[in-house]
């Protein structure tokens, strides 16, 4: 045996030498593999929506913000009221949940994201809010808060996409977001 291996000692150790590269290799494309996931991870946007009544920060209406750590470009949205869904008005799908819920829609002032607009990340928007007309507007502020509150009700859902190209769907109703 020790004749054989002080003959052979360049082919053993040739041997040695491509076994530890090929670990080396893959080892290699394995942690690439992984910095990749790591990156569409770290990226990931979060998108969170909710009713608000803080008059602290002048808040009353309903709220979405990107709490992700990456830029959230909005693919699609669809607004349901009691279980059919809304046609946008004026390209606003929010201004037809209001007309759908029987709501003045002068009593709030109506905005959200619309298809192909960016999210950046800590960006907080308003899809309805009050408008502050005083108590004319007292009723439709409460069937609001109630439609917001009620999934039957009132429910959208928001598809967005990373800038990786990962793509989720946010459900208001479920307050969760959910890969694609």
């Amino acid at each position: 045996m020790r004749n054989f291996i002080t003959h052979n000692r360049d082919v053993i150790l040739t041997i040695i030498g491509i076994f530890i590269a090929i670990i080396s290799l893959v080892f290699t494309i394995w942690q690439g593999k992984e910095q990749i996931r790591h990156n569409h991870i770290s990226v990931e946007p979060r998108m969170n929506a909710y009713f608000s009544n803080d008059t602290r920060k002048n808040q009353w209406g309903i709220y979405i913000i990107n709490n992700g750590m990456g830029t959230a470009f909005i693919k699609k949205i669809s607004v349901t009221v009691d279980g059919q869904e809304v046609e946008a008005v004026n390209d606003n799908v929010f201004v037809g949940a209001v007309k759908a819920l029987g709501l003045d829609y002068n009593c709030f002032v109506i905005g959200g994201p619309r298809p192909n607009d960016s999210f950046k990340v800590g960006e907080e928007i308003f899809h309805i809010e009050d408008r502050e007309t005083g108590s004319q507007c007292a009723k439709d502020r409460l069937l609001l808060k109630w439609a917001s509150q009620a999934p039957h009700k009132l429910d959208f859902v928001i598809d967005i996409q990373s800038i990786y190209g990962d793509k989720f769907r946010y459900i208001y109703s479920l307050n969760k977001q959910a890969a694609l």
